[in-house]
């Protein structure tokens, strides 16, 4: 039996995932069914040639379902389901929620990050105890096509969102070009040298797993040299300390809304 998508929300991130499963090959547009209220988003998912609905409700029963909606609009949305198989990219929504308000078992609960517009992204990935192997493999070709997927218990999932932030590396650019500025350089230098920068270090990371990010640092930092001088403020200033524990609030903070 072909594999059929239904899609619930036809946002930013939802087009990134079907835009990458099409490419991918892993689906076919004519599978491919979307639901959202908004004109323009529809209009994008056609162009794709995904069939479109204004409602939920219109959409036709599939083998699989995307849920794609903010969280305070699932319960909006959970009668419209017409799949066995549910794939959810809710922040917040654990696995038990959706069995509940859908009355589907077979769910997989998936958190991309936003750079899967790139096909760069990196999500986590849970499965209820009722999906089968060729349906958890159907989700994780999906979102393989636009990045990562790392399997993990459902209590890490608000661990994974914490670590997994591109949020963090834009405040370090945003650092970056501000000490860059205010050593003299020009806004357009500054930001061009910043962002190539971070560009080539991430591919370095990216490149040589064998190498830990420890090991890659302690390889351009010369004791007493200008990269040492500027390592070493960092720490007086706690700068590593207080990323740690930016991760460790955005965990806590993703706890505290899932419990709301």
């Amino acid at each position: 039996m072909s594999t059929t998508l239904s899609v619930i929300g036809a946002g930013n991130m939802a087009r990134a995932i079907i835009r990458g499963a099409i490419e991918g090959q892993v689906l076919l547009p004519s599978h491919i069914f979307v639901a959202d209220p908004s004109e323009e988003a529809r209009a994008l998912f056609a162009e794709l040639g995904c069939s479109v609905f204004e409602d939920a409700s219109e959409l036709p029963e599939t083998t699989h379902c995307l849920l794609a909606v903010k969280p305070q609009i699932f319960p909006l949305v959970a009668d419209a389901v017409n799949a066995n198989i549910v794939y959810s990219i809710m922040a917040g929504i654990p696995i038990s929620l959706i069995q509940s308000a859908t009355g589907k078992q077979s769910v997989v609960r998936v958190m991309p990050n936003l750079p899967c517009q790139l096909g760069l992204g990196a999500a986590g990935l849970s499965c209820a105890t009722e999906v089968s192997s060729d349906d958890a493999s159907i989700a994780f070709d999906l979102f393989n096509s636009i990045g990562i997927v790392e399997e993990v218990d459902e209590s890490l999932m608000d661990a994974v969102t914490a670590g997994s932030g591109p949020a963090y590396i834009f405040l370090l650019a945003e650092a970056m070009m501000k000490g860059a500025i205010d050593a003299g350089l020009s806004q357009d230098a500054a930001s061009s040298l910043v962002r190539q920068t971070i560009r080539g270090a991430a591919e370095m990371l990216t490149v040589d797993k064998s190498t830990s990010a420890e090991e890659m640092r302690a390889a351009v930092t010369s004791k007493g040299g200008t990269t040492h001088a500027a390592i070493e403020s960092m720490k007086e200033s706690g700068v590593p300390e207080g990323i740690a524990n930016g991760v460790i609030a955005a965990r806590d903070r993703g706890v505290e809304l899932g419990k709301s």
